[in-house]
């Protein structure tokens, strides 16, 4: 699941326009908590059951199996795994890649996943942290939500070379550099990590941040001191009912 800005505003003006539950880009704290209310009550549970952690563009992955969680203990992380319901696991992206994962068996992923998070391997890790609570490989599925485009994703070569081996580098004729999609780096990560091929949904081509302005938000269009789109996932109850 994830939360579209639903809001056209000037970006200029208002980077932070929109709904977004990050608490550490200087956002309005006041905005910030009256947007998880809005998610929690959407979702039917208490704001408390929301995990939100402190991302740093970090490998660090956390299983979250009690309740309440510290905020101590997600600072620094950007990908949360778990198999308790009612627990909704969210990461905040502004081009980076949202990737969520679960298994039909109870066990849900989600992983915030930019450039160095992907080189450093935080979706192989995210997976061996389900396989660790229970997860077959063979069963997880894998999807993605909006990220920045491999046309609007342009990078110096020392960070292309990163991603030689993924197929992932994009050579655009006219394009002064290397273009990257993180997608295909995503895809073929999960896939050596154990996940099935055909377990890893399509991309949606109505997908890049970077493209659309008005609807998700992008730290290369409005800055890094601007809103981040939440994305969730969420067991209502054990074993069924995965969102």
């Amino acid at each position: 699941m994830t939360f579209e800005r639903g809001i056209a505003e000037d970006e200029a003006a208002s980077p932070y326009a929109g709904f977004s539950v990050c608490h550490y880009t200087s956002d309005s704290p006041e905005r910030v908590s009256e947007a998880r209310r809005r998610l929690a009550e959407k979702l039917g549970i208490g704001a408390d059951r929301l995990v939100i952690p402190r991302q740093t563009h970090s490998t660090e992955v956390r299983v979250i199996d009690s309740l309440p969680v510290g905020a101590e203990q997600l600072e620094g992380v950007d990908a949360l795994v778990t198999r308790m319901p009612g627990v909704a696991l969210c990461i905040s992206t502004a081009d980076c890649v949202p990737v969520v994962a679960a298994d039909g068996r109870g066990v849900i992923a989600v992983a915030h996943a930019g450039w160095r998070g992907m080189a450093g391997g935080i979706v192989e890790k995210t997976i061996e942290a389900m396989v660790g609570l229970g997860s077959r490989r063979e069963e997880i599925v894998v999807a993605c939500g909006p990220h920045i485009s491999a046309e609007a994703f342009e990078v110096g070569e020392e960070v292309a070379e990163r991603f030689e081996e993924d197929g992932a580098v994009v050579r655009i004729e006219g394009a002064a550099r290397p273009h990257v999609s993180l997608y295909e780096a995503m895809r073929r990560r999960a896939m050596r990590a154990g996940v099935r091929e055909y377990n890893i949904l399509p991309l949606d081509r109505g997908f890049c941040s970077f493209s659309t302005p008005g609807v998700y938000f992008s730290a290369r269009r409005l800055g890094i001191a601007s809103g981040r789109t939440p994305t969730v996932v969420f067991t209502r109850e054990a074993n069924k009912g995965q969102e």
